[in-house]
């Protein structure tokens, strides 16, 4: 049985990543639109509104609920629904 290396787990690699200075991964807000589908979601972002890919665990969305999204260069990916 393999397993995964601690530093190439997704949050070893975000602390790494969003640490102040040079980031190359960013955390955005968004508001969740609709799901196109059971992959992707549809989020406003500063009123305009992108389809992007959403995590497995990212189900049952509401609509005009924050979504976190993380981007890197050209990827975008909604992570999951702000809690307060």
């Amino acid at each position: 049985m393999s397993s995964v290396p601690y530093t190439r787990t997704l949050p070893y690699v975000l602390r790494d990543q969003l640490r102040p200075g040079d980031a190359q991964v960013r955390i955005l807000v968004g508001t969740f639109v609709s799901a196109p589908d059971n992959a992707h979601a549809v989020v406003s972002i500063g009123g305009t509104n992108i389809t992007v890919p959403r995590l497995a665990s990212y189900t049952a969305p509401v609509v005009g609920q924050p979504v976190y999204l993380l981007t890197a260069g050209l990827i975008t990916i909604a992570l999951g629904t702000v809690k307060t």
